[in-house]
């Protein structure tokens, strides 16, 4: 299957909750507008003083003169004005909202309203997740070798690596459906030396959602002080290189007294792979 020519159209959620959120408020605007003084406002500027009138459609286009303690009258009248237009300009976007869901919708999901069998003859330009997924586990590598004396710890994957957290976090990414690559070689630039080093990750995880890939690095002997000067060495290294915690970058560490939790793991995949 080739790549994904266009990745999948993130602002549908989005919009699809601003789209909610108008059609409440239109729906408030409307109920309160009925319920609101009758008139408009007509404002009128002498000098440094402004005079508000009480325009109804008894009275004649000057109006009734609102002294400054009925000043709420005023307040009344202008946001009744304000909210009449404020309503049609949601009217407005709630309709261009909903063609433009309906039009998105449409190219995402041509391929998958077609038959098997032609599904099976054309390459789409979004994939679905599953096939986006599948696609991006086939890509071949080779990770870090064991030490013959190493013990090993095993995933779900039927994966060995280096320790019970890595354990932890493998399981939560498989029972999640994160796909993810195991110690994948991650060639960075060294600034200072001017040179290159290759790093494996912990894991490379994929959010399907976005198709963004991010490193998750476990720091486990943080009691340790050349343990956490490494830690920091390489956490510098990945800063230089455009790898930052929050935007590509999941870490988490630990320490004898504080280890690391399968709430926090379902934390980290919660915020930046779902």
């Amino acid at each position: 299957m080739k790549p994904e020519q266009l990745k999948p159209n993130l602002a549908i959620g989005q919009l699809q909750e601003r789209l909610m959120e108008l059609k409440t408020i239109l729906k408030n605007l409307k109920a309160a507008s009925a319920s609101k003084i009758q008139g408009r406002l007509r404002i009128s500027q002498k000098g440094k003083y402004t005079e508000y009138y009480h325009v109804t459609s008894a009275d004649k286009s000057h109006g009734k003169y609102i002294p400054k303690k009925q000043g709420a009258t005023a307040c009344q009248l202008a946001q009744k004005d304000y909210d009449s237009k404020i309503i049609t300009l949601v009217e407005n976007e709630i309709a261009a909202l909903k063609a433009y869901l309906m039009t998105a919708s449409n190219i995402s999901n041509l391929n998958l309203e077609m038959c098997p069998a032609r599904q099976k003859l054309i390459t789409p330009l979004t994939l679905t997740d599953e096939q986006y997924a599948a696609q991006w586990k086939t890509t071949p590598y080779k990770g870090l070798p064991f030490a013959p004396d190493a013990t090993a710890f095993t995933t779900l994957r039927k994966e060995r690596v280096r320790s019970k957290s890595e354990v932890l976090i493998a399981n939560a990414l498989t029972q999640n459906n994160i796909p993810y690559r195991y110690e994948y070689p991650l060639t960075i630039k060294k600034p200072l030396q001017k040179g290159t080093t290759t790093f494996y990750p912990d894991f490379l995880c994929l959010n399907l959602r976005t198709r963004q890939e991010y490193i998750w690095e476990h720091f486990g002997l943080m009691d340790s002080p050349e343990y956490a000067q490494n830690a920091a060495s390489k956490l510098n290294l990945y800063a230089q290189n455009q790898f930052l915690p929050g935007r590509n970058l999941i870490i988490t560490m630990e320490t004898a007294t504080e280890p690391l939790t399968p709430s926090i793991i379902e934390e980290m995949i919660k915020n930046f792979l779902k």
